[in-house]
C-alpha cells in the first residue's frame, strides 16, 4: 500500500528485493540506498534524501517510483521546477498513474497555482471517479479560482450519494453561497447544524448573511465561529471582509493578516489588506499583496483593478493604463475604473480621453440614482 504523507504528497514505497544474489550486486546497492533514503526522509533530512534518490535514479533512470519519491523530496526542500519536471517525465512513462497525477496537483497547488492543479485534477477525476482526495483539493481549486459553479456541478452528486460526509456538505455550501444560491445553501446548512453549533455551521451562516448584506449580523456570528476554531481554513478571510464593510478597518486588517498567516495564497486577504493599504497611503507594502491576489486569480477584475490603481499611485503611468484600460474593457459599467482614467489620462496630457472617462462617469452615476428612484415591481 502507499502511505500519505501531511501536506507533501504521496511517496511511493520500493520494491522490496529480496531475491538481491539473483539480481546482483547493482540491485542490492540499490536496495540500500533506497531504504537510506526513505529513512532520511522520515527523519526530515530532506537534503540528505534528495542526493540518495538522486544517485538511485541514477542506477534506475526509468523508475517511476524513484522519480516520485525524489520530486516528494524537492517540492518539501521548496525546489518546485525539479520536482515538475520529474513528475511530467513519470506520468510520460505511467500517464495512469493517479498517485504521480496526483502529486503534481498537489505541487502545482502548494505554489498557488489553482488553475494548474484543476487541470490535473480533472484528469483525475476523469479516470479515477472514486477518488475522493481529487474530489476534494478540485472543489478547493474552484473555490480559490471564484468558480463557485463549477464547484456546485462537482459537488451536488457527492452530496447525495454521500450524506454524512460533512467535508462536502461544507464546499457545497460554501460554493452556493458565493454563487449567490443563497436558499439552497441555507438547505445544506441546516443539515451541517444537526451536528449542533459547530464552527463550520457558524461560518456558513456567518457567509450567508455577509451575502446578503446583513454585514453587523454576520460579523457577530462569524466571530462565534472564529471562537469555537480559530484555525478554520478562510474563516479570518470572510471575518475581515465582514469587519471591514462595518467600517471596523483596523479590526479588518488584523483579520485580513491572521488569515495570511494561515494560508499566504488566500485570495480574499491578500486583495482586500492590499487594497487597504493602498487606501491609506501605504504603497510598497500594498504592493505584494496585490500581485500576490492578481497572480492567484489572473482574471479577477478587482485584483487587476486594484495593481492598475497602485501602478497609477506610484507613477508608473503607462503600466497603470495598460490594467486599468483593460479592466474597463471586461466591466464597462464599473465607475471607479472610469474615474481612474479620467485621472490618468489627464496627467498623461490626453485630455480628450480623460473627458469622455469623465462624461461615462456622469453617465453611469445618473444610472444608478434612476436605479434607486424607479419603483420596485
Amino acid at each position: 500500500m502507499c502511505r500519505k504523507l501531511k501536506a507533501n504528497g504521496w511517496l511511493i514505497p520500493a520494491v522490496l528485493w529480496f531475491a538481491a544474489m539473483a539480481m546482483g550486486d547493482q540491485t542490492r546497492s540499490a536496495a540500500d540506498l533506497y531504504k537510506d533514503a526513505a529513512a532520511a526522509f522520515e527523519r526530515g533530512q530532506i537534503p540528505r534524501a534528495i542526493q540518495l534518490y538522486e544517485q538511485l535514479l541514477q542506477l534506475q533512470p526509468e523508475s517511476v517510483e524513484v522519480m516520485t519519491n525524489l520530486a516528494v523530496a524537492l517540492v518539501r526542500a521548496g525546489q518546485f521546477d525539479r520536482a515538475m519536471a520529474l513528475y511530467e517525465k513519470a506520468l510520460g512513462l505511467q500517464p495512469q498513474n493517479q498517485i504521480v497525477r496526483m502529486n503534481l496537483a498537489l505541487a502545482w497547488y502548494k505554489q498557488g497555482e489553482y488553475a494548474k492543479a484543476a487541470i490535473e485534477l480533472e484528469r483525475l477525476r476523469t479516470e479515477h471517479p472514486e477518488n475522493l482526495q481529487s474530489l476534494y483539493l478540485l472543489a478547493d481549486c474552484y473555490l480559490r479560482l471564484d468558480r463557485n459553479h463549477d464547484a456546485v456541478e462537482l459537488l451536488e452528486p457527492a452530496y447525495r450519494s454521500r450524506p454524512e460526509d460533512r467535508a462536502i456538505d461544507y464546499a457545497l455550501g460554501t460554493a452556493l453561497i458565493r454563487d449567490g444560491q443563497i436558499r439552497q445553501g441555507e438547505v445544506v446548512i441546516d443539515r451541517i447544524l444537526k451536528d449542533g453549533n459547530t464552527a463550520e455551521a457558524n461560518l456558513l451562516l456567518g457567509s450567508a448573511q455577509f451575502a446578503s448584506g446583513d454585514h453587523k449580523t454576520a460579523v457577530a456570528t462569524l466571530r462565534k465561529a472564529i471562537d469555537l476554531n480559530p484555525e478554520m481554513p478562510g474563516a479570518w478571510s470572510i471575518y475581515g471582509r465582514a469587519l471591514l464593510d462595518d467600517q471596523d478597518t483596523d479590526g479588518a486588517k488584523k483579520a485580513l493578516r491572521r488569515a495570511l498567516d494561515a494560508d499566504a495564497n488566500d485570495f480574499d486577504a491578500n486583495l482586500y489588506l492590499g487594497g487597504i493599504l493602498r487606501h491609506e497611503g501605504n504603497l510598497e507594502e500594498a504592493d505584494p499583496y496585490l500581485e500576490r491576489a492578481l497572480k492567484v486569480r489572473p482574471g479577477s477584475v478587482p485584483a487587476r483593478y486594484q495593481v492598475g490603481a497602485l501602478n497609477a499611485a506610484r507613477g508608473k503611468l503607462e503600466e497603470a493604463l495598460k490594467d486599468l484600460e483593460l479592466v474597463a474593457r471586461q466591466s464597462p459599467d464599473f465607475e471607479q475604473v472610469h474615474v481612474q482614467l479620467a485621472s490618468l489620462y489627464q496627467r498623461l496630457n490626453r485630455k480628450e480621453d480623460s473627458r469622455r472617462e469623465r462624461e461615462i462617469v456622469l453617465k453611469l452615476q445618473a444610472k444608478e440614482r434612476e436605479a434607486k428612484i424607479k419603483p420596485q415591481p
